[in-house]
């Protein structure tokens, strides 16, 4: 059937309207009906965000993990400043002494050499008193004979030989006390020098421990700034990000400690492979030493919570080898101040045979040893560690835990 204009027009007419409904309608809709996902712009956008966060993180714990290493080197720079000092203070004692003895022996020469000078001169005045070279030919001017003459000259010959003699002696005590003045005198320019090296040790230490002081103050406001960072970037708080750094190092010195037991194992095996330790004999038998190590502990630890103070020996304030030299003073050992000596002092102990009240040593080897410790179990120990912290219990299990003990 032909289609009419009528016809035709309705179409148009209904799609005309249905194309204004829809326009009509789509502000409606978009006014109550919003997207529920965001835009890909969005989507990019956020995930930049998210990516900067976690670079920042990285960013911020690589360096709290870096501050935290400058903070071991400074404690341990400081430590080995302050030992130096105590050798310096050893070795000036030890020069005064010797400077003292050798200025006693002097002394004594000088006083033997000045008797027999005074009794050479006692045998010339005796022979000037009996008339000098006359007193020679009164033998033989006198009227009592031949015998008489023959004692003279006899007593005169003996007379003759003890003067030599006096007047050798005297010579020779010159040259004693001469050669002893002079050792003197050599003995009191080192001791000298002694009260050089230990002022400038002393001053040198001072200057690195409140170097040391200030830095680690500075790295530790750092770190809490760091850390108010990371709580920032993470949402979290403040304390949180201070228990999830505590946690972190709290591992890290876990597989730090690991590690250190390896490698002392590895150590140990390889010393027993070569018949015994580049430090000296090992020594494992505990035999008596239990018997007497309980008033070494107890002393060590009815002084925690005390200051360390280098240089310090008590009472009330200590350095790591003078705590533990006051300690083992308890049992009648007799332990010098300084770390180096104390390696010497004490018998090599493999680690796995630590009894409580043996010496823990730190550093790259005994006798430059740096830190010491007086183990009490359970790989722990007492010890003074650094200025600004107290004598505390602490792990012995550290990187540089060397890999024998002493025993004294």
């Amino acid at each position: 059937m032909p289609s009419t204009p009528r016809s035709r027009r309705f179409p148009l007419v209904v799609a005309a309207g249905a194309t204004l409904a829809l326009t009509l309608a789509t502000p409606i809709l978009s006014a109550h009906a919003d997207p529920v996902y965001p835009s890909s712009g969005e989507v990019r956008s956020a995930r930049a965000a998210v990516g900067d966060k976690s670079a920042q993180i990285i960013v911020v714990q690589g360096r709290l993990k870096a501050s935290n290493a400058r903070l071991e080197e400074l404690q341990s720079a400081a430590e080995v400043a302050a030992e130096r000092y105590n050798l310096a203070r050893i070795l000036l004692r030890e020069r005064t002494a010797a400077a003292k003895l050798a200025a006693e022996r002097a002394a004594a020469a000088g006083r033997t050499a000045d008797a027999a000078s005074d009794r050479l001169g006692q045998t010339a005045a005796a022979a000037y008193r009996q008339g000098g070279s006359l007193g020679q030919l009164a033998p033989f001017l006198s009227s009592n004979g031949p015998q008489e003459v023959l004692e003279r000259a006899a007593a005169f010959q003996l007379f003759s030989g003890i003067r030599h003699q006096i007047s050798q002696d005297a010579g020779a005590a010159s040259v004693v006390a001469a050669d002893l003045g002079r050792q003197a005198a050599r003995a009191r320019a080192r001791q000298l020098a002694g009260a050089q090296e230990a002022e400038s040790a002393r001053a040198s230490a001072a200057a690195l421990v409140d170097t040391a002081a200030a830095e680690t103050a500075a790295i530790q406001k750092q770190q809490r700034g760091m850390l108010a960072q990371l709580a920032t970037l993470r949402d979290t708080s403040l304390q949180l990000e201070r228990q999830r750094q505590s946690g972190l190092r709290a591992s890290a010195a876990a597989q730090i400690a690991a590690q250190a037991r390896a490698d002392a194992r590895g150590r140990t095996s390889r010393d027993s492979a070569r018949g015994g330790s580049a430090g000296g004999p090992v020594f494992s038998d505990p035999g008596p030493f239990r018997g007497r190590v309980s008033p070494v502990v107890a002393f060590a630890s009815g002084q925690i919570g005390e200051p360390y103070r280098w240089g310090a020996a008590g009472p009330g304030s200590w350095d790591c080898s003078g705590l533990t030299m006051a300690a083992w003073r308890q049992a009648g050992v007799n332990l010098s101040h300084y770390t180096g000596y104390q390696w010497a002092e004490t018998r090599r102990v493999p680690l796995a045979d630590l009894q409580p009240g043996d010496l823990v040593f730190f550093g790259a080897s005994g006798p430059t040893s740096h830190h010491v410790g007086l183990y009490v179990g359970g790989g722990r120990m007492i010890e003074a560690p650094r200025a600004g912290l107290s004598v505390r219990y602490a792990s012995i299990w550290r990187p540089d835990l060397i890999a024998y003990g002493g025993r004294p």
